[in-house]
């Protein structure tokens, strides 16, 4: 399949990602409230998360990201795109309008530091 110029997987790469910097205390938990990993990259369709241990790639996860200097905690649903050396790929599922402003403060927050790409 080839992807198109109107092809929503084209779209992807399109969205505003920020990276985050190492004193960022962004991150994500599972619904017990353990830690899964740090936030390295979030955009608007997904993010890269560093994680101890690998997430099973194609998996549908529930998930919470955490930013405690803002006071968010918000129920997120993922799939795991892919694991590398740099963190595990997560793309975000039927975002929640709340999820989504609160995903939105947290870019906002970067982007506005400069930490766009």
């Amino acid at each position: 399949m080839t992807v198109g110029r109107n092809d929503p997987m084209d779209d992807r790469r399109r969205f505003e990602r920020v990276n985050m910097p190492d004193a960022a205390k962004v991150y994500i938990t599972d619904e017990q409230n353990a830690r899964i990993g740090s936030v390295k990259v979030l955009g608007r369709g997904g993010m890269l998360v560093k994680t101890e241990k690998p997430l099973m790639q194609g998996s549908h996860r529930a998930l919470y990201l955490v930013d405690d200097s803002e006071g968010i905690r918000r129920e997120l649903h993922a799939i795991v795109r892919y694991n590398s050396e740099e963190g595990t790929g997560l793309e975000f599922e039927n975002l929640e309008p709340d999820a989504a402003v609160e995903v939105g403060v947290i870019i906002g927050k970067y982007y506005a530091a400069g930490a766009h790409q």
